[in-house]
């Protein structure tokens, strides 16, 4: 990541640290999709889920689908719950 992340930010108190490191500890929602793509596999699908999950709290659901890809809340709860257990099976690896 420090290959593609170059540089230094400036944090509290004047502290300097690595941009990468500082992306990797505050992981704007700006970085997201990017840094999924980075890592690959089933964390970029997951990512994309979690980006519709997180449009769907602020819009809710949208009949029209305009606001959010999601119509209904039984939907969304679908997708909520499927992330849920992917991320937990990605857990059980380190556990």
């Amino acid at each position: 990541m420090e290959n593609k992340y170059k540089g230094i930010v400036k944090i509290k108190e004047g502290k300097k640290v690595k941009r990468a490191d500082w992306i990797i500890a505050i992981m704007p929602t700006s970085y997201l999709k990017e840094i999924s793509i980075i890592i690959g596999g089933e964390i970029n699908y997951l990512t994309d889920k979690a980006i519709l999950i997180h449009q769907y709290q602020y819009n809710g659901p949208d009949k029209e689908g305009v606001l959010s890809s999601y119509r209904s809340d039984e939907i969304a709860k679908n997708d909520i719950l499927t992330l849920i257990n992917e991320i937990e099976k990605i857990l059980s690896r380190f556990s």
